[in-house]
Order: C-alpha cells, then structure tokens, then sequence
C-alpha cells in the first residue's frame, strides 16, 4: 500500500502548477546551500554550533508553515481514503511514508547533514551521534511539519483553536508583507553570523528548542560529557517517535461529524434576529443575514476574517517597534487587502450550497445574492479595520496620515470588496463542503485569485493613491478622501454590476463547477468568443483543464 501511495504521491507532484515546483525547488535549494555556506565557514566549533541550532529551527519553522503557505500542494489528504475498505491507521502510517519521499525532504537531508560535519569537526569518535542525529532531525521535521498542518485543520473545529489558528496565521503573513525590512540586514550580517555565531539570549532560547538537542548531543561528546550526550539525544529520539505515532494517527481517515460544536446561540444570531433588527425584510436582507452568520459561524470563514485583522494588527506592531513607524496607521488598510485575498472565493466557500440559489432563482435572486454579500463584507470588516487604523494612530502620534489612511480605507474597502465577488464567480475555486472539511485550506485553492486580488487592488486603487501623492506636496490631504469616495464606490458598484450580469447568464455553470470541477467544468466552459469575463473564465479553466485531462 505505500508503494501505491508513493506513486500517488509523485502523480500528486508532477500535476502541482510548475511555478510552484520551481519556487519550491529554488527554496530548498538554496536553504540548503546556505546552511552548508554557514557550517564550513564557521570561526569555530562553537560557533558553528549556535548557527546549527539557528539554521535547524529555521528548517523546522519553514516546514511547519509551507505546507499551509502552498494550500497542501503536493499533499495526499486522508479523505480522499475515507470511503477505502483499508485498515484507517495503516493508511495514516501510509500517508506520513509519503511525506518523505519527494525533492524537499532529500534536500533537508542534505542540509541537516550539516550536523555530521560539525561531529566530524569537532569530534571524529561522536560521528556516529551526528549521524543519528541528521537521521532523527530530519523524520521529526517532516512528521512535525503534516501535524501542524492536521492539528490546525482540528483546531477549527472549536472558537479557541480558530483563534489560535488563525493569530498564527495573521502572524505569517504579516511576517510576509513585512519581511522586506529584514531583508537585508539578515543579508549583510551573514558573514557577521559565521564569525560570532548567535549570542546572547538568542542563543539560550534556541538551546531549548528539541531541533537543537542532537547538536547539544555532539557539543557534549565532544566535550566527554557522554552521558548528557546520550541523554540528549535519546529525549530527541523519543520526541521523535512520539510526533511520528500521534502524526500516524491524525492522519487516518475519520468520518467523525466535523465543524464546531454550538453550546448557545451566537451573539450575531441574536442581534440579527431581534425584534428591532436593522435588517430589511427582502431578500436583500435575507442575504445578508445569512452572510453574516456565515462568516460568525463558519469556522473556515472565521479564519480568513480573523486572520485579515490579526495580520493587520501585527503588521502594526512590528511598525511600532521598528523603524518604520509610519507604517503601523495604515495597518487597518493592510487588513482590508488580506480580507479582500481570502474573500475572493466567498462561492467556493459555500460550496454546494449554491445550488438553493439555482434552484429558487427568480428576477432580482441575482442581484439580491451579489449585493448582500457586499454589503455583509462591508459591515464586518470596515468598522474592525478602521478602529484598528485609529488605535495605531494614537499609538504612533502620527496624526498626519489620518486623511490618507482614511482615504486608503474608503478605497481600499471599496474596491477589495467589487473585486471579491467578482473573482468568487469568474474565478471560483471548487472546495469541500462545509460539513466534510478537515484541513485548514479545504475551501479551495484560491491562490489565483489572492494573487490577482493583490496586484488587482491597489491598481484599481490607482486613482487615490495618485492623489494622495500629489496632495502630500501640495499640502491639501483631505482632498483624497473625496476621491477616494469616489473611486471606491464605483469599482464596488460597477464590479458588483459586472458579477451580476455574468452570473444572471451562467449562474448553472457556476454551480456545476463548484459541484463537479473538472472535466465538467471543462465542457461547460464559455465559448472563446464571448464577454470579457466569459474569456476570463475560461482562462481560469485551463488550468483545470490539464488536471482534468489527468483523472
């Protein structure tokens, strides 16, 4: 059975979109190559020592995360064996096989075989404790890496592991957004690394962490201290073979009822249910309603919401205790963009759900449908992100972008929220049902559109952020906020109109697509000739097209 999961795998890896593969390959590469570049060019063994301990949790760190980062690419998920008359923990020790086989795992072998060249350097008779180690190092990373990655689909089925996902998650991709300030003074202190190594608390942290332990094993024999060696990386060993049976056994299928469990009825119920309830009693108001107990109830859209904000606030704070103060008022403006990434799928979302919609579907069922999912979007995420931006202002004193991120906010919100239904039909990404998910991305690989959104929003935004650059010389600041009335409230009507139109003529084809995917969506696909959303459509389909051409 792990043989034909093996090759299930590989058929998994060559049918994964190729400028991921390159990426990913390019990654681990150079990870591994720069781990070596530290290890030979170290002052001393001590030195080399620290960076060890350094490089390995940056490995650990990277596997926890990329999994979740490239949506599973590449992954077998244990649903796809659900329904299998197979033995459920051998499938689970199965699929944690998989796990090493493939270009990232041989490449973290070679990286961690750094450790066999410090025992050797230190030590030529604790070589054979390197070895172990490089062996151990490199199965409790992987395991580690597919129980993060099951653990945070797990934790979305309670209130407290959503938020603790989805805070990791904000942590992230805050880390992405503002990395680049780190960039290059972890570039220029490289060779300031090999010389002194880490130092300090740094040091007495890492020493901590379990990927630090076999190099601890070495120091220790090398230093004579076989017993401290031997227990070090005997407690690593056993860490070990304790992450790789819990990870087994995450692993086996489960058809164990899923999503969170309600004890009272959510406060958003109660609101939106009350007898004075701002909600109009028309569909338009239905729609909204539901929208918004979608995204109170619904773990996975939860976590898109509460990640946007979480990312917005850290991104904030690492203005604050940085250089870049100025940075940290426009952290709601960031929150606003990421939420208009993760929203972009809001139709995958529902799933199958789309299909009371085609089923009842009537003169304005359209219109009411797009437009309640703007203005839900709106409610939920204008006023968290514009308190957020005004926390960071007082936080920061810096009063003088109050007109320009209140700009960025109209426009921003504006246009994020247009573009996202927009992309939600054009470009819908076919997820698991509700009621079926298990992992943390199971709505679908939305990664197009998050990359579409990206660029599509601040272009779309082009209009206030020109005047916002030529205000700022000229003195005249609140000038952009007109603009910026303006210019996001036509992208979001006149996007909002655009969805409406193309999904009053293909709202059948929308929903066989979410149902079906593949070669059905293939065949259902528009005629080249067609609209410009209708090419565009069909442009997204290409990609399953090759998929389809596979199964």
């Amino acid at each position: 059975m792990v043989e034909l999961l093996i090759k299930l795998k590989f058929a998994l890896d060559r049918h994964t979109p190729s400028g991921t593969r390159w990426l990913t390959l390019a990654l681990v590469v150079g990870g591994a190559a720069l781990t070596w570049y530290l290890a030979l060019n170290a002052a001393s063994d001590a030195v080399r020592s620290s960076l060890l301990t350094l490089l390995f949790t940056l490995w650990a760190g990277v596997w926890m995360f990329a999994p979740t980062l490239t949506n599973g690419a590449g992954v077998l998920r244990p649903q796809y064996f659900t329904l299998l008359p197979l033995d459920r923990n051998r499938v689970g020790v199965g699929l944690l096989a998989t796990m090493f086989v493939g270009v990232g795992p041989v490449m973290t072998l070679v990286a961690m075989g750094a450790l066999v060249w410090h025992s050797w350097s230190a030590d030529p008779a604790t070589l054979f404790l390197g070895l172990l180690g490089t062996l151990a190092l490199v199965v409790f990373i992987v395991s580690l890496s597919r129980l993060v990655f099951r653990a945070l689909g797990a934790a979305m089925r309670t209130r407290v592991g959503m938020e603790i996902a989805s805070l990791q998650w904000g942590l992230i991709v805050a880390g992405l957004f503002f990395g680049w300030v780190a960039i290059q003074p972890a570039i220029a202190a490289t060779d300031e690394l090999a010389a002194r190594g880490v130092e300090g608390t740094a040091a007495s942290v890492l020493a901590v962490l379990p990927t630090s332990w076999p190099v601890l094993a070495v120091d220790a024999a090398a230093a004579g201290s076989w017993g401290a060696a031997f227990g070090w990386l005997g407690a690593f060993v056993l860490l070990t073979v304790v992450t790789v049976v819990i990870t087994g056994r995450l692993l086996a299928p489960s058809v164990a009822v899923r999503g969170m469990r309600q004890r009272s009825r959510p406060w958003g119920s109660r609101v939106l249910e009350h007898r004075g309830s701002w909600l109009p009693d028309t569909p338009l108001g239905a729609v909204i309603g539901k929208e918004l107990r979608s995204w109170w109830r619904d773990p996975w859209r939860g976590f898109e919401l509460r990640s946007a904000l979480w990312a917005g606030l850290f991104v904030g704070v690492l203005g604050l205790i940085s250089y870049l103060p100025q940075i940290a008022p426009f952290a709601g403006v960031i929150a606003l963009l990421i939420m208009g990434m993760g929203a972009s799928n809001m139709y995958g979302h529902d799933g199958t759900a789309l299909w009371m919609t085609v089923l009842g579907q009537g003169e304005d069922t359209v219109r009411a449908d797009v437009r309640g999912r703007q203005v839900a979007v709106a409610v939920l995420l204008v006023p968290a992100s514009a308190l957020l931006s005004t926390v960071m202002v007082f936080a920061t004193g810096e009063f003088w972008a109050v007109p320009y991120v209140v700009a960025a906010l109209i426009a921003f919100a504006g246009v994020s929220n247009g573009l996202s239904v927009l992309l939600s039909v054009v470009a819908v990404a076919p997820g698991t049902d509700p009621h079926k998910r298990v992992d943390a991305n199971d709505t679908g690989d939305h990664s197009f559109q998050s990359w579409v959104s990206l660029v599509a929003i601040p272009l779309l935004s082009s209009p206030t952020l020109l005047t916002a650059a030529v205000t700022m010389t000229a003195g005249a600041s609140w000038v952009t906020v007109p603009v910026a009335l303006l210019n996001g409230g036509l992208v979001a009507w006149l996007l909002g109109s655009l969805t409406i139109r193309h999904l009053e003529r293909r709202l059948p084809e929308v929903f066989a697509r979410i149902r079906y995917g593949g070669e059905v969506a293939v065949r259902s696909a528009p005629a080249p000739e067609g609209t410009m959303l209708e090419r565009i459509e069909r442009g997204t389909l290409e990609r399953e097209r090759e998929s389809a051409s596979h199964e």
